[in-house]
């Protein structure tokens, strides 16, 4: 049995996790943790903002991820810790402001698996009618389970799913080809532009995929030139699936039917194949938002655990405790399927996903401020594997672009939960 956790500890006396993932598994950790809800579940919801324009709230959406993925490259390249964001503002603002921060980490990702359960439920619902709290409270559990048995087997799960998962986009894409054209993809509705960005704040919400990903660093073999690439190449893989099925999707159905659907993928695939394929889609979505839910349990548990590890507070410690099949920080695992299940009962996906990305770009605001501000105070720092080009004084442009963009989706997302814009 392949073991998750070493028992060797290193310079510092911390434990450290077992490097048991290679350049593939973290790649398609990452693509899989990415296009599960934002394609299954909020493309319906983020119609209802884009409109016809859909396609472009997807690009906006896609290009502030990777602008924001190539701050986490740089960060994970110089620190290849189970903290993700933790670890890069601790280095950047201090362990104080670290651990304040690390309770909107933890909010964003088991709020985001709370999302995802919902949407879960809704296409479980097209299969067999059950209440959506049952639902809600088995997938978690069953996706907790996959956590405690351990990564290389969440990475195995997560593997077959995703491809799974990629599997169904191109039957979508196939079966609406003939339709595009069909539509004018440059025509905005009511809601013009503001519409359009209003959509890509929504949108964003599976972009916690990358925050994800860089927690499996210290699990993965040469994290600092595997990770920035496994980061960056998802999100370029991403983005072409969304900005496909988002042009196909509106030219097959048209945005006003898209936005009612409940469970829009398969009423897409429903309208050109009939029931037996929209029965496909429907298992092909159970498969993708799933493992977006294994993928949440599973980064933010390792979050809580750093937290724990690097932490004076007592009761913390026991979060760092190792145990079970995969010998892993199962008190973490389950505490995080708990709160997930919680917020999961609200029952509301736009208001959850819009919940969740409070926390997610508050989050990624911070690691694009934190390398600002670590660069500036350690200019003798060694330079790592990957470095965010366009440097102008030691600050990179990107960076800098990424920090300001992040900023405009929160002040959208604020006024999608207040106003439902």
């Amino acid at each position: 049995m392949v073991r998750f956790l070493s028992k060797q500890k290193n310079d510092m006396g911390k434990k450290e996790l077992k490097k048991s993932l290679g350049f593939w598994d973290v790649l398609m950790f990452g693509v899989g943790g990415i296009i599960g809800a934002g394609i299954y579940a909020i493309i319906g919801k983020a119609a209802t903002h884009g409109g016809n324009m859909l396609w472009l709230s997807f690009v906006i959406a896609s290009l502030v991820a990777l602008l924001t993925g190539l701050s986490y490259a740089e960060f994970v390249s110089r620190f290849p810790d189970a903290g993700g964001s933790f670890e890069y503002i601790k280095q950047s603002f201090g362990k104080k402001t670290a651990l304040y921060m690390s309770i909107f980490m933890t909010f964003t990702g088991f709020v985001a698996a709370a999302a995802i359960a919902i949407s879960f439920a809704e296409y479980f619902s097209r299969l067999i009618e059950t209440p959506s709290w049952i639902v809600v409270i088995g997938v978690v559990a069953l996706m907790a389970f996959f956590n405690i048995v351990g990564s290389k087997y969440s990475s195995y799960f997560n593997m077959f799913a995703t491809i799974v998962t990629l599997a169904g986009l191109i039957l979508v894409i196939a079966f609406s080809i003939p339709d595009i054209g069909s539509k004018n993809l440059l025509e905005m509705n009511s809601k013009g532009v503001n519409g359009i960005i209003a959509g890509a704040a929504l949108i964003f919400f599976s972009y916690i995929g990358f925050e994800d990903l860089v927690k499996m660093a210290e699990e993965t073999k040469n994290p600092r030139v595997n990770m920035p690439w496994a980061i960056i190449l998802s999100g370029v893989i991403v983005m072409v699936f969304y900005v496909l099925i988002a042009i196909c999707s509106v030219s097959t159905l048209g945005w006003e039917e898209l936005s009612s659907s409940n469970g829009p993928l398969a009423a897409v695939i429903e309208s050109q194949w009939g029931a037996i394929g929209a029965t496909i889609l429907v298992i092909v979505a159970l498969f993708a938002t799933s493992k977006t839910i294994l993928s949440n349990i599973l980064g933010t548990s390792r979050l809580l655990y750093d937290v724990a590890r690097d932490s004076d507070i007592s009761w913390l410690k026991r979060f760092t405790t190792l145990s079970g099949i995969g010998n892993t920080p199962n008190y973490a695992i389950i505490s995080i399927s708990i709160l997930a299940i919680g917020f999961g009962l609200i029952g509301n996906l736009e208001v959850v996903a819009s919940m969740s990305n409070i926390f997610i770009f508050i989050v990624f605001g911070m690691v694009n401020l934190g390398l600002i501000l670590y660069r500036r105070d350690h200019p003798e720092a060694e330079t790592p594997k990957f470095k965010v080009p366009l440097n102008f004084n030691n600050v990179s442009v990107l960076t800098f672009l990424a920090l300001i963009t992040i900023i405009v989706m929160f002040v959208y997302n604020i006024i999608n939960l207040i106003k439902g814009y």
